[in-house]
């Protein structure tokens, strides 16, 4: 999951051009990992794209603002 997740993580920095601690924190403020790990097996059936576009999706719903 480790690696799933630090995958995602980077993916989301190139995605929307964080640096890695906005990212981070990003991630910890609207508990990503959490999530992730939550739905690990579904995850895997998941393209990369997919976990991204859900990732955004909950990140807006949170009221974070991301281009």
């Amino acid at each position: 999951m480790l690696h799933i997740g630090r995958g995602i993580h980077a993916k989301t920095m190139k995605r929307h051009s964080l640096d890695k601690m906005t990212a981070l924190q990003l991630f910890k403020e609207n508990e990503v990992f959490e999530i992730l790990s939550d739905c690990y097996e579904s995850i895997q059936l998941d393209g990369d794209g997919e976990i991204l576009n859900d990732i955004d999706a909950l990140l807006r719903n949170n009221g974070v603002t991301i281009e």
